[in-house]
């Protein structure tokens, strides 16, 4: 009874924002989509990350359960790696290089399209604000201030609007926010993991 009830007032609440809530809640649903599965990336990943020196020697034991037990980025670089490094160690420091930048352009990917989508939605409420009182003075124009109801369509449209922008967009963009500094502090512990991946394989080639 009480989920149908919040249904039926959700319902309610969704068709007196007028035709502006559509794009809204699609533009919700994106948003919270790509931030649920990039925090479950990020956590999945974080679980798995293992030392430079670990992620070598289960390396060269067993390159399908290094492949399973290390996080992506981890496996990414370290197979890579392996796989184009050479006898200079300049060069060696220049291919981690680019293989780590390749890998943190990865590991921003989605967060800057999340923090978009969050910054739209107010500005979407607003645009529904405007044609929510536009419906409103048309009313008036039309009949004068003695059509209650369609007075109060108009002002639910313009008020819904803009409540349902700032519900969207405020957790959007805290989320948004959190995500790119793990994001950033991934790409701190990348670099070190390069820098340690690179003293292990060189110590073992001397």
């Amino acid at each position: 009874m009480l989920q149908h009830n919040l249904i039926e007032s959700t319902a309610e609440h969704f068709q007196a924002g007028g035709d502006i809530m559509i794009p809204l809640a699609l533009l919700s649903l994106i948003m919270w989509t790509l931030a649920i599965f990039k925090c479950i990336r990020f956590i999945s990943e974080w679980r798995r990350e293992n030392p430079p020196g670990e992620c070598v020697n289960l390396f060269r034991r067993d390159c399908g359960e290094c492949k399973a037990c290390l996080a992506r980025w981890q496996w990414d670089i370290l197979s890579r790696y392996m796989e184009e490094r050479c006898e200079d160690q300049k060069l060696n420091r220049e291919i981690l290089d680019s293989i780590r930048i390749r890998q943190e352009t990865r590991i921003m990917r989605f967060i800057g399209t999340i923090i978009i989508l969050a910054a739209i939605a107010p500005l979407l409420g607003l645009l529904g604000t405007v044609t929510g009182m536009i419906t409103t003075f048309d009313v008036i124009a039309q009949f004068g201030t003695g059509n209650a109801r369609a007075l109060a369509s108009g002002i639910s449209e313009a008020l819904v609007t803009t409540q349902s922008g700032l519900v969207i967009a405020v957790p959007g963009l805290i989320l948004g926010g959190l995500l790119f500094r793990h994001a950033e502090k991934l790409k701190d512990r990348m670099e070190l993991f390069c820098i340690g991946l690179q003293q292990q394989t060189d110590s073992r080639q001397t």
